[in-house]
């Protein structure tokens, strides 16, 4: 069950509901899944908006000479978004243990947490500390009495819990990363693209909008949001939801 799998079941799902032509909306695993969508069926997605760009790479090249010679491939409004480049890789290696544990051994984990609500909700929340706010990971309470309702912080543990689902979801990234080196992953998209770029999400996964550009070539707006983090739709729905509506009034007016 990977992303691409997930993106053709979607466009099959649409299509046997009567929805020939649409527009496409997703934030983390879910950005890199309507993304594949816009490769795979560019003749029903009307439009394509992201608030986390998973589909774009990292040009390295530019990130080491850049880090002496910014000026030279991005705008000083972006340079904080990928320099000082030791920030980055310090945030790199904190915060992606998960990634690679679920990438490599997603069961043994998953089986256990399946079987501890408190284990459960401890490797869940750990998530909604750090990626909500990058520095309140350094905080007692993880900064989550600060930025969250209890009741939405233990409704979606619940959502994993009650469905006992989460060796499932953590079994997703081993399935997806031995297919990132796919052709498939090097193609442009050609759709119209839009992306809300939120200051909280984690910093190796923001992406200055001309490097956006080489991946989302049509690429009709890219707006800084105000506040909010990676999970966007949760923390500031009304923003995100007021930058997906502006995007879809220029793709028709596009």
């Amino acid at each position: 069950m990977t992303a691409h799998a997930v993106a053709r079941i979607f466009g099959k799902l649409m299509s046997r509901l009567g929805h020939h032509r649409y527009y496409v909306q997703g934030g983390d695993w879910g950005s890199y899944i309507t993304s594949i969508m816009g490769m795979l069926l560019p003749e029903h997605v009307k439009g394509l908006h992201i608030n986390t760009v998973a589909g774009a790479s990292t040009p390295w090249k530019q990130v080491i000479i850049g880090s002496y010679f910014p000026s030279l491939f991005l705008p000083a409004k972006d340079h904080h978004m990928v320099w000082p480049a030791i920030t980055k890789l310090f945030d790199l290696l904190m915060e992606t243990g998960y990634f690679h544990l679920q990438a490599t051994k997603p069961d043994t984990i998953g089986h256990s947490l399946t079987d501890s609500p408190i284990g459960l909700a401890a490797y869940i929340l750990e998530k909604f500390s750090s990626l909500t706010n990058i520095t309140w990971r350094d905080l007692e309470d993880g900064g989550l009495n600060e930025g969250w309702q209890i009741d939405d912080l233990l409704n979606n543990i619940m959502v994993y819990w009650m469905n006992g689902n989460m060796a499932s979801a953590m079994r997703f990234y081993k399935e997806n990363v031995p297919l990132f080196k796919d052709n498939i992953n090097k193609c442009q998209i050609k759709v119209p693209s839009g992306v809300a770029d939120f200051p909280g999400e984690i910093s190796f996964l923001r992406k200055p909008e001309t490097w956006v550009r080489y991946k989302y070539i049509n690429l009709l707006q890219y707006n800084s949001m105000p506040r909010g983090g990676h999970f966007a739709a949760l923390e500031e729905p009304q923003l995100l939801a007021e930058d997906f509506r502006l995007f879809v009034r220029r793709v028709k007016t596009s």
